[in-house]
């Protein structure tokens, strides 16, 4: 069952209908309503906006409007980021806590909560709290919310924890160097990086969906200048003429400087 589709039946459920109710009332078939809710066909907006027109206000509306934010923003539903974004709007932290999610999730999250405070307040309680992996998700998720305030917010966690740098820099590495997990993790706290590497690592400077990403960029870059010095330079450069992060722009100022970033 997906967790859009599990979202759909508990709001059918709780309202008191059956299958053959709620087909009566959206003008679906049964099959294609049962279809929908264990996962076997996709929940299109139209069936979205069905429920909600059908059930009114028996509707969870605050769940079932994250499922239908994931399907028009995303296509077909990432079922992971519609998952953890319902646990956190129930400030529920357990699926944060148990896997450490992908860029794109990430990214699937933070469009659903970039506009609901509440959320937002409850991501940035858990960046000081928990295991690492739920630091490092929570400051993942936030870093990927369109705001240079909650961006720098994000880039604070991952000056002063190093925990959560080591992974949240092992995991831009791997992405964008196309590294081995574990090679990627070798290269986030030593400056083994190639020529080339750096050059495609610049190109993270400007990366505008992820202030986090921005930021380990240039601490690597920093790190690995002296394999393209000039270039670094006029990556870091352009870079501080379009970055919004406060944090972000100190960072890119001190590495221009010759100054350690993380010595801020």
């Amino acid at each position: 069952m997906s967790e859009l589709g599990r979202i759909l039946k508990e709001a059918r459920t709780s309202a008191g209908l059956s299958l053959a109710g709620m087909a009566k009332r959206t003008g679906y078939s049964r099959s294609h309503i049962g279809n929908v809710e264990n996962g076997t066909r996709q929940a299109t907006p139209d069936v979205v906006k069905a429920y909600e027109k059908a059930l009114g206000e028996d509707l969870d509306r605050r769940s079932l409007l994250l499922g239908t934010l994931g399907i028009l923003a995303a296509g077909p539903a990432d079922d992971t980021a519609i998952a953890i974004t319902h646990e956190i709007s129930n400030g529920r932290s357990g699926l944060l806590t148990e896997l450490q999610t992908s860029h794109a999730t990430d990214r699937g999250i933070a469009a659903l909560v970039g506009q609901d405070a509440a959320a937002v307040a409850t991501l940035s309680k858990w960046t000081n709290r928990g295991n690492a992996l739920l630091r490092v998700n929570a400051t993942g998720v936030l870093a990927k919310v369109p705001s240079p305030v909650i961006g720098s917010e994000a880039v604070t966690v991952l000056r002063n924890d190093g925990h959560v740098r080591e992974l949240y820099v092992t995991a831009v590495l791997s992405r964008v160097l196309a590294l081995p997990w574990d090679e990627a993790a070798q290269m986030a706290t030593a400056d083994g990086l190639n020529e080339h590497q750096v050059g495609t690592l610049t190109k993270e400077l400007g990366n505008p969906n992820d202030a986090g990403a921005r930021w380990c960029a240039a601490v690597t870059l920093y790190r690995n200048r002296g394999a393209a010095t000039e270039s670094v330079n006029t990556a870091l450069l352009a870079a501080l003429r379009t970055e919004t992060a406060t944090e972000n722009v100190r960072t890119i100022g001190a590495a221009l400087a010759g100054v350690d970033p993380l010595k801020l």
